[in-house]
């Protein structure tokens, strides 16, 4: 939230000043009244002759062009920095967690090759969440969980929904719940999204599992996520150890 925060003022800074900028530009922009120089006679050394001539000046020394090229640059428009600069992840894809986050693990989990529809893997996806005991395991998830969103079903790679479900999960209360949040629980989500592995065909499910609140989560969406995967390894999935952002 700090990052966001400092983006929108930023943000926020570089729109006044290219305003600022923009009216000056526009100023020196507007035609100015033209100033004559009054006749200079000039006399010339050899035959006395005076000479009558007539100089022209503008107001301002910037003309239209070089306003321009002077302001262009603060004129482009600010998405460009938050947005070009920045690669746009494919669609429906889940984001990846904060470098060397402590509390946020990204994986994935393969269905094994006698899975042949997205639908099968969703109904086992399904079952093994909702086997998830409602006061939690090892001593965490104590105030329950619930799912969010359900869009699991769709054919791999189809549009017709995102393929994702998405759950939050409430920690116990323990010594840091009542000392930073209130005596309330700590909030975890877990999201999954069912694809397609394009070297071999195999389904997959991309899984990130993290933190709402804090820097570290006490292995939390560790051990959520071992619960979780140890009941798919029953049903022949390849699930890989865990391992959060800063271990990898």
């Amino acid at each position: 939230m700090q990052h966001k925060g400092f983006r929108i003022i930023s943000i926020i800074l570089y729109g006044s000043l290219s305003l600022l900028c923009f009216f000056d530009a526009t100023n020196a922009l507007v035609p100015q009244p033209q100033v004559k120089v009054k006749a200079q006679r000039n006399i010339n050394n050899n035959h006395h002759q005076p000479t009558n001539q007539i100089k022209e000046t503008s107001a301002s020394s910037l003309s239209r062009r070089d306003a321009l090229l002077k302001y262009a640059f603060l004129l482009t428009p600010i998405i460009t920095s938050t947005s070009v600069l920045q690669p746009t992840p494919p669609a429906n894809a889940l984001e990846a967690c904060r470098p060397n986050a402590h509390n946020c693990i990204r994986t994935t989990w393969t269905a094994p090759s006698s899975v042949t529809s997205s639908s099968e893997a969703a109904n086992t996806i399904r079952d093994v969440l909702n086997s998830y005991p409602q006061k939690g395991q090892a001593g965490v998830d104590c105030n329950g969980w619930k799912i969010v969103k359900d869009e699991l079903g769709a054919e791999a790679g189809s549009s017709s929904s995102s393929n994702t479900i998405k759950l939050e999960y409430k920690s116990c209360v323990g010594p840091a719940a009542l000392a930073i949040n209130l005596g309330q629980p700590f909030i975890d989500d877990l999201k999954l999204e069912l694809g397609k592995d394009d070297a071999n065909g195999s389904i997959t499910v991309e899984v990130k599992s993290s933190s709402r609140m804090g820097s570290g989560d006490l292995f939390v969406n560790r051990k959520r996520l071992i619960y979780l995967g140890g009941m798919l390894k029953e049903k022949g999935w390849d699930v890989p150890n865990p391992k959060y952002a800063y271990e990898n």
